[in-house]
C-alpha cells in the first residue's frame, strides 16, 4: 500500500523475535527492494537462502534483482536454482528467460519462455517476451501469434500493446499498428523505444 517505512519497521521487529527465520529475511529483502535499496535487499535475500536451502521465493527475488541491476550471470544461477526446486514455477522461468535473452542466448531464452507457457498458458509475460524474441529473429508469424495471445489476455498493459503494435508494423499492417502504438505511447511517455515505435508507425501512415 506504499507504507514502506512501516513495513520495514514491522519486519525488523519480527526478526528480533525470530532471527533465524528465512521467510522473514525473504520479506525483508522484498521490502528493501521496494525501497530501492538493492544492496540491502541482496544481503537479506542471500541470508534467507543461507538459512533455508529449499526456499524458492528468495531465489526468484534474487534473480529478479540481478536482472534489474544488469548482473545476468548471477540471475541465471538463482533462476536455475529456483527452477530445480520448483520446475513449473512460471516466475523463475520468466526470470531465467530474461537473463538468457539479455546474455544473448536466444535459444535458451526461448526454451525458458516456452516452458513458462507450458506451465501456465495464460502467462502474459511469457507470451509477450516470446513474441518480442521471435520478432527479433524474423519469425513474424509466430511472433504475431504470441503477441496477439498476450494482448487478448492483457489489453490494457501498455508494454504488451507496444509489442503487439510493433509486430504488426513489421508485418506491414500500419493502420492497426498505429492505433495500438499511439495508445502505448500515451501510457508510456517516458519510454524512448515506445515513442520511437509510435513515430515510425505515424510516419508510415503519412503523419
Amino acid at each position: 500500500a506504499g507504507h514502506v517505512d512501516s513495513a520495514l519497521a514491522r519486519v525488523q521487529r519480527q526478526l528480533e523475535a525470530a532471527p533465524q527465520s528465512a521467510a522473514l529475511y525473504d520479506l525483508l529483502g522484498w521490502v528493501r527492494a521496494v525501497r530501492n535499496e538493492p544492496d540491502a535487499a541482496e544481503a537479506a535475500l542471500l541470508k534467507s537462502v543461507q538459512l533455508d536451502p529449499t526456499i524458492v521465493d528468495s531465489r526468484m527475488r534474487l534473480a529478479d534483482l540481478y536482472n534489474a541491476t544488469g548482473r545476468f550471470d548471477q540471475a541465471v544461477v538463482y533462476a536455475e536454482q529456483a527452477k530445480r526446486l520448483d520446475p513449473k514455477n512460471v516466475r523463475a522461468l520468466l526470470a531465467l528467460g530474461v537473463a538468457q535473452q539479455q546474455k544473448g542466448d536466444a535459444a535458451k531464452a526461448r526454451q525458458a519462455y516456452e516452458a513458462a507457457l507450458a506451465a501456465d498458458p495464460r502467462s502474459v509475460g511469457a507470451a509477450n517476451n516470446l513474441a518480442y524474441l521471435l520478432s527479433g529473429q524474423g519469425d513474424q508469424d509466430n511472433a504475431y501469434r504470441f503477441a496477439a495471445q498476450a494482448h487478448d489476455l492483457a489489453p490494457s498493459d501498455a508494454h504488451v500493446t507496444d509489442t503487439f503494435g510493433w509486430i504488426l508494423y513489421k508485418r506491414g499492417e500500419f493502420d492497426r499498428a498505429l492505433a495500438l502504438l499511439k495508445d502505448a505511447a500515451a501510457k508510456l511517455p517516458e519510454s524512448p523505444s515506445v515513442q520511437y515505435h509510435f513515430g515510425m508507425a505515424a510516419q508510415k501512415n503519412g503523419d
